[in-house]
């Protein structure tokens, strides 16, 4: 989604600087998110896989395969819900 003359819509990547602009935030995100994840892998192994799972939806939409940030079922986005969703449950904290 982005917004066009104050118009939410869907993004086309017809604009490859906002793409990459996204990307650029993505990137800042996920290394950020790599503390995150060690401390969590550090406590539970499975944890682990998330870590990789993030890298290479992050590498794949970095090489030009869009659709891993949002669209696919190995999308960073997707990969992200699902560690959250592990760490609800891991907690025991009801959605």
């Amino acid at each position: 989604m982005r917004s066009v003359d104050g118009v939410v819509t869907l993004n086309d990547h017809s604009d490859p600087g906002y793409d990459a602009r996204v990307l650029d935030r993505l990137t800042d995100l996920d290394r950020r998110a790599e503390a995150v994840c060690a401390d969590l892998s550090a406590a539970m192994l499975r944890f682990r896989r998330y870590r990789v799972r993030l890298t290479d939806a992050l590498a794949s939409a970095r090489s030009g395969a869009l659709d891993d940030v949002t669209d696919s079922t190995a999308s960073y986005h997707i990969v992200w819900f699902q560690l959250h969703e592990d760490l609800l449950a891991t907690l025991g904290i009801p959605r």
